[in-house]
């Protein structure tokens, strides 16, 4: 998880990135600028819906996943960082996971102990390596869904 510093940061650092002012975004989001304040501070944590109004203001939905990662413990386990990158990027990083997991043969690998339907204890180890490898995969996916444009 992020340090207590992070955390005062990660709305405030999206809000300015937006080049918004505090009152500004208050007024937007439809809050007191004290309660703008106090989450952008880690004093109290902005409800699930106040960020996704933010994700829609700062034009930023990597907050949306930043925000689940830090308040719960199963996003930080299920979900990978992902960083707002541009199309083109987004898109040759996905390409590179995909390449680099072909050329170590995971998707075969990956296709053989799934065959059967099951993951027996022989194939326990290898199915959580890849698992972890697949996890570079799954963070480009969701840098593509949530790139911006240019």
């Amino acid at each position: 998880m992020t340090t207590n510093h992070e955390y005062e940061s990660m709305y405030a650092r999206h809000r300015k990135a937006a080049g918004i002012t505090q009152e500004r975004a208050a007024e937007l989001l439809g809050v007191a600028v004290r309660t703008l304040q106090a989450w952008e501070r880690g004093e109290s944590t902005p409800p699930n819906a106040r960020v996704l109004s933010m994700c829609d203001v700062y034009c930023s939905p990597t907050l949306a996943i930043e925000h689940l990662r830090y308040n719960s413990i199963i996003a930080y386990d299920v979900l990978p960082a992902v960083k707002a990158v541009p199309v083109a990027q987004a898109t040759c990083q996905l390409l590179a996971a995909i390449r680099r997991l072909e050329e170590i043969h995971a998707g075969d690998h990956l296709l053989q102990i799934a065959a059967d339907g099951r993951v027996d204890e022989i194939e326990r180890a290898d199915f959580d390596q890849l698992l972890i490898e697949l996890e570079p995969v799954m963070a480009a996916v969701l840098s593509l869904r949530y790139a911006v444009e240019g």
